[in-house]
């Protein structure tokens, strides 16, 4: 099968977008994405399970069973480093309280209770030398997404002689069963991820979306 190669360099974008508690994009009233340059790092970190081993000796010490089950994705811890304290991102991360000034969100109160809230995050890269472009001459991207994203957690800061550093940290889901065909058709073109997908890539010479004034009806 012949492929496309890419060697990606950097983040332009990322794009957020508030889902439901299924993972799905929610509709209608609610219905909100972010897209923003406002991010230092995206640091996935894919946990997988320790396979189990079975092994059984014979009377003579030597090995009779020795067989190794094969290890399992079980979900991808996500932080975010943020360089711009923008409310509105921060609602759709965590779903905290949005502080507003009349229709300008202007911060987020904290308080108690679970960390429900879910999301999904897109990230584009650009590609460097050789494969910057494709053979007809199109731009090429990476395209990542994380289609089911949420119990997402405030990490510690300091105040101090410095820039701050904000960063949150979620955790991935399987895929929401309508994300796909609401979400992603640009990026992804014919490609249809399994229904267990965590998360993904695509070479693509669709652009990235162009940033918003905040949050943006999806």
């Amino acid at each position: 099968m012949a492929v496309r190669t890419i060697s990606p360099i950097k983040g332009t974008v990322i794009r957020l977008i508030a889902l439901d508690t299924c993972g799905n994009p929610v509709s209608g009233e609610g219905g909100t994405q972010l897209v923003t340059a406002g991010f230092v790092s995206v640091a996935p970190s894919p946990s997988y399970t320790d396979p189990e081993t079975i092994e059984v000796r014979r009377a003579d010490g030597a090995l009779c069973v020795n067989e190794t089950d094969d290890p399992e994705l079980q979900n991808v811890s996500m932080d975010i480093n943020w360089c711009v304290m923008d409310p509105d991102a921060i609602e759709i991360v965590t779903g905290e309280q949005l502080l507003t000034s009349g229709v300008t969100g202007t911060g987020i109160a904290f308080g108690e209770g679970p960390l429900s809230t879910r999301y999904s995050l897109e990230l584009w890269q650009r590609g460097a030398g050789f494969n910057a472009c494709n053979a007809s001459g199109e731009v090429q991207y990476v395209y990542w997404a994380f289609p089911n994203v949420g119990g997402s957690q405030i990490g510690d800061f300091t105040v101090e002689n410095a820039a701050l550093e904000f960063t949150t940290t979620s955790t991935t889901k399987a895929i929401g069963q309508t994300w796909l065909t609401e979400v992603a058709p640009a990026w992804l073109g014919a490609n249809v991820p399994d229904s267990n997908t965590h998360f993904l890539f695509n070479i693509t010479t669709t652009a990235p979306p162009a940033v918003t004034a905040g949050a943006v009806a999806l």
